[in-house]
């Protein structure tokens, strides 16, 4: 049992790894722990456009360097029961579909949205304006 807690105390004082995908409620606390904007990724497992971010765009070393150092990521599947219910939260129209937050003066505010697949360039450059919004990358 004392080794247990040890483990965790020692989890806990390694900080957060910002290289994963949490999901919503935990990438939410994070974010607003460690001031950084939390993006969240509604996908589909049945959708090939979200194959397509996965495969060529989220996976990209750039893509993956920018969101470690300023994001805080939370995965949502819409199909899932959670996900669906954070989807009408947010107005989601479909997938793929990237919300991001950032937690101002005690409340959520969002700065930026994007729908649908694109090229890596234009989602990196879109993801550099959207930090910057969010105060993230001052």
């Amino acid at each position: 049992m004392r080794m247990l807690a040890l483990l965790f105390l020692g989890l806990a004082l390694a900080g957060p790894d910002f290289g994963r995908w949490y999901p919503f409620a935990e990438a939410q606390a994070l974010a607003q722990a460690h001031g950084r904007v939390l993006m969240v990724y509604f996908h589909s497992p049945a959708c090939p456009y979200c194959e397509q971010m996965n495969t060529f765009v989220l996976s990209d070393p750039q893509v993956e360097a920018l969101l470690k150092e300023h994001f805080v990521v939370a995965s949502v599947s819409t199909a899932t029961p959670e996900g669906q219910d954070l989807a009408r939260r947010f107005r989601v129209p479909g997938v793929p579909s990237f919300v991001f937050l950032a937690f101002r003066k005690g409340a959520w505010e969002e700065v930026g949205r994007l729908f649908g697949s694109r090229p890596r360039a234009q989602f990196l450059e879109e993801l550099r304006q959207v930090c910057a919004k969010g105060g993230a990358c001052e």
